[in-house]
């Protein structure tokens, strides 16, 4: 399947009003965000930020340096050293003629598509210049022109329609669930329910969709966890999804209308705290982008992740956990949406140490981890793009380029078990263990939880 959308630079003519419309998004940056303006300008051509990019360490060339890349906006912005002057004379006289052309609109639909939006280069640029938000503003303008990859198109469309980016309706749903209380309780050897639209619940749980169907053991952890510790939780068949690919799309409407159905659900159940799971974006929107930002600062909910639940849980003793149960070399993936953007970092292995036998930090770890090569999307991005400069897959593109620095990663702990918060970072790190015939597991940290937990009983 072709991963540029329907409209692909091969199979739509860019025409001249296309162009008008990238030079005119541009020419907005200057009515946009500070920050982002500030990037037009600031960008040194010190290289540093190359040096710090995996996939420009992977494969250096100008196109992949994360400052170069950022130039095939800031050349037409800042054309002739005098801002937007020189794009606003064109724009009252002759179009975009002379800035931009179908090859460069070729260039912005491979390139964009290279960049995992990890954000490592802002952490390590003298300027703290965020190349990502440079190539969302890019992702934005493909996806105005419909040249968004189709797989993101598609899962977007489908969220639309469901409210979950896996498609499942109501009844798919209840029957997992019920499944996976079966698991559960054969597994523990007492019942463990998973409440489904309860009102006045103390907590609603809301993770990926992809869980449900890549990493049920990941779901199973949370309701042990939550029926360990005692919480009043429930789960919501309308919310049960909060991923959303408008961060990687650009695509600001779907981003807040699919974090409304979150705050729908919220007020709806009257719940005290939306917890966010194992997915690095989905806290980021729900947490730093929507919430209180979208709805209001008076909003009668509390946003957090289940990370800071279970990890002040385990500091207070609140159920027994056996580590000796998980005795496999574990290492633990920090997602970059949980790391650079969010600041979750120790939670997840204050969890894992009271949790295994064997961890093993991988070199470099937190905010300076290197990203798995999946992130922005491209993880659900599989087959050949469509656009003539790459004749490979993206998957390919994943397995070679974009993931060789987390395969050394992994490669030098020597751990059996990757621990992979986020759906997007399990699939590709997964996906990189099979293709280089590694034989190393990949699961969520609440996998490990599930199997250390100790209940009465003594299972």
């Amino acid at each position: 399947m072709n991963t540029i959308s329907k409209n692909s630079t091969q199979g739509h003519e860019i025409g001249q009003a296309e162009m008008d419309k990238v030079v005119a998004a541009v020419r907005a940056i200057k009515d946009g965000p500070r920050s982002l303006q500030l990037y037009m300008d600031l960008c040194a051509k010190c290289g540093t930020c190359a040096t710090q990019c995996h996939v420009s360490e992977a494969d250096p060339e100008r196109r992949t340096n994360p400052a170069g890349r950022s130039d095939l906006i800031r050349k037409m912005f800042n054309e002739d050293g005098s801002v937007i002057r020189k794009i606003a004379s064109a724009l009252s006289s002759k179009g975009s003629a002379g800035l931009i052309d179908k090859k460069t609109v070729e260039e912005w639909a491979r390139d964009f598509y290279e960049c995992s939006g990890c954000r490592r280069c802002a952490k390590f640029c003298p300027f703290g210049i965020d190349n990502s938000v440079i190539t969302r503003k890019g992702r934005a303008i493909l996806h105005s022109l419909g040249l968004t990859p189709t797989r993101l198109v598609d899962t977007q469309e489908v969220s639309n329609k469901f409210g979950n980016d896996e498609g499942f309706n109501r009844a798919a749903f209840m029957d997992v669930i019920n499944f996976l209380e079966e698991e559960l309780e054969e597994e523990h050897g007492v019942p463990i329910k998973i409440p489904v639209d309860k009102e006045g619940a103390e907590v609603l749980y809301c993770g990926a969709s992809a869980d449900f169907q890549n990493s049920p053991d990941t779901v199973m952890g949370y309701a042990a966890f939550f029926h360990a510790a005692g919480i009043d939780w429930t789960m919501s068949y309308e919310a049960c999804d909060a991923a959303n690919m408008g961060l990687f799309t650009g695509d600001d409407p779907h981003m807040k209308a699919k974090n409304k159905v979150l705050h729908d659900a919220c007020m709806k159940l009257g719940v005290k705290k939306l917890v966010i799971g194992e997915c690095g974006h989905a806290y980021r929107i729900a947490k730093f982008i929507g919430g209180s930002n979208y709805w209001g600062k008076d909003i009668p909910y509390q946003i957090t992740n289940i990370f800071y639940l279970a990890a002040d849980l385990v500091k207070k003793g609140a159920f027994k956990l056996d580590p000796s149960r998980n005795p496999i070399p574990v290492t633990y993936h920090d997602p970059c949406n949980f790391a650079r953007s969010t600041g979750l970092t120790e939670e997840p292995r204050e969890l894992i140490r009271a949790c295994v036998s064997d961890f093993r930090e991988m070199t470099p770890n937190r905010d300076a981890n290197w990203c798995c090569g999946g992130g922005g999307g491209l993880a659900n991005l599989d087959s050949a793009e469509g656009v003539k400069k790459r004749e490979t897959s993206f998957q390919e593109y994943r397995m070679n380029i974009g993931g060789k620095k987390k395969l050394e990663q992994i490669r030098a702990t020597g751990a059996g078990y990757v621990a992979a918060p986020c759906a997007n970072c399990k699939r590709h790190i997964d996906q990189l263990m099979e293709y280089h015939k590694m034989d190393v597991k990949v699961g969520g940290v609440f996998d490990l939880l599930n199997r250390a937990l100790v209940l009465k009983n003594g299972n």
